[in-house]
This record gives C-alpha cells, sequence and structure tokens, in this order.
C-alpha cells in the first residue's frame, strides 16, 4: 500500500507570497488499507488512538486518487499538485500525519473540490491551507 501527501503551492495568496494547499480525503466511505499494514506499533496504541490513527490515514491519498486529483486542478487551476510518499508502516501510529489542519486547530481556509458541480473524482478531497502565519508586510523606504 503506497499513500501520499497531496499538495499545491500557490503564489501570490492573500497577501503572502506562497501558501501550500494540503489536499485530503475528507470522510471516505471505507478504510484506505487496513490499520495492521499502515502502523507498526499497533498493538501498543489504546481504542482511541487506533481510531485517530485511521482516521489521519484516511485522509491520505493513493496514487490512482492523486493523478485524478492533478487532473483536475490542472484543468481547473492551471495549479500543480505535488506528492509525497509517506513511509508504511508508521513505526508509531500516534505520530499519524494530518494535513487537514483540524488536530491542530490552527487558522485557515478550506477547498471542499468535492462541492463543485463539476467534481468527478472517486473521493471526497478537500484543501486545506494554513493561515497561521502572518501575511507578508511590505515596508516603504
Amino acid at each position: 500500500m503506497e499513500l501520499y501527501r497531496a499538495y499545491t503551492v500557490r503564489e501570490n495568496y492573500q497577501d503572502r507570497d506562497s501558501v501550500v494547499v494540503d489536499w485530503f480525503c475528507e470522510n471516505r466511505e471505507a478504510p484506505v488499507a487496513a490499520l495492521e499494514l499502515m502502523v507498526g506499533n499497533l498493538a501498543e496504541l489504546s481504542a482511541e488512538e487506533k481510531a485517530e490513527a485511521q482516521a489521519r490515514l484516511n485522509q491520505l491519498l493513493t496514487s490512482g486518487e492523486t493523478d485524478e486529483l492533478a487532473l483536475y486542478i490542472r484543468a481547473a487551476t492551471g495549479f500543480e499538485v505535488k506528492r509525497t510518499k509517506i513511509d508504511l508502516p508508521l513505526p508509531d501510529g500516534r505520530k499519524a500525519p494530518d494535513f487537514s489542519g483540524k488536530s491542530v486547530g490552527v487558522a485557515g481556509e478550506y477547498f471542499h473540490l468535492h462541492e463543485d458541480g463539476e467534481y468527478n473524482l472517486s473521493v471526497p478531497i478537500t484543501g486545506f491551507v494554513d493561515l497561521s502565519e502572518p501575511p507578508n508586510t511590505i515596508s516603504m523606504v
């Protein structure tokens, strides 16, 4: 099983030189893979930790989903989608990555692609951009 972080770099967004939009699967209907295949220390995790690890891993995209997303984003916006492979199994399920902005509670914006009338991807995908850093300031000297 290969899972990926998918993201787009957007230039000049809300007074920032650039931002990263992380794309994630929102509300995946079935687990992306068995937790036993994705987490090395599964036996050490509590039921709550297992559920959190599964939820976070379900947000990651497969190779095919990333390819679909890249075509969709390129056609809709002209932006490119990049991807980084997540090394599985994770040594510690408590450290499952979360690119949705939900677990850290940072200020940001969401782009709910699956709410677009033209959306035809196989899973519901949402984008999150972290806006917790202040915008760039331009000083006039």
